[in-house]
């Protein structure tokens, strides 16, 4: 058995997994797991069929870094035009902000019916 290069202490057992990017499905895939920590290692065919799934979807490259900067007394983060399209925000949009964790910032658009 192949020891995990994570964690160092599991083995590589194989696995059919879902494969998924912003809660869209990529497919189903034969995956080497780890044991312990619970890794997961993809072959490069499989993950060049995921990628080509994701670019097709339109949802490769939605991933970008942001700054946050300064409006007055608020803290402000721009939202790029890419992702915002692919959302369908636009200026005057009305959404709903919460954390979900101490590192994740959600935000869900506000539907038509509750405005």
């Amino acid at each position: 058995m192949v020891k995990c290069p994570v964690c160092r202490k599991g083995e590589l057992v194989k696995e059919r997994r879902k494969s998924e990017l912003y809660g869209y499905s990529l497919g189903e895939y034969v995956a080497e797991v780890c044991s312990i920590c619970g890794e997961i290692f993809w072959s490069e065919e499989d993950l060049a069929i995921m990628e080509k799934k994701a670019k097709e979807k339109g949802i490769w490259g939605l991933e970008q870094r942001a700054r946050i900067s300064i409006a007055g007394n608020s803290l402000i983060v721009r939202i790029p035009q890419k992702l915002a399209k692919f959302l369908g925000l636009r200026k005057g949009t009305e959404v709903i902000i919460h954390p979900s964790g101490k590192d994740k910032l959600v935000i869900e658009e506000i539907p038509e019916s509750k405005r």
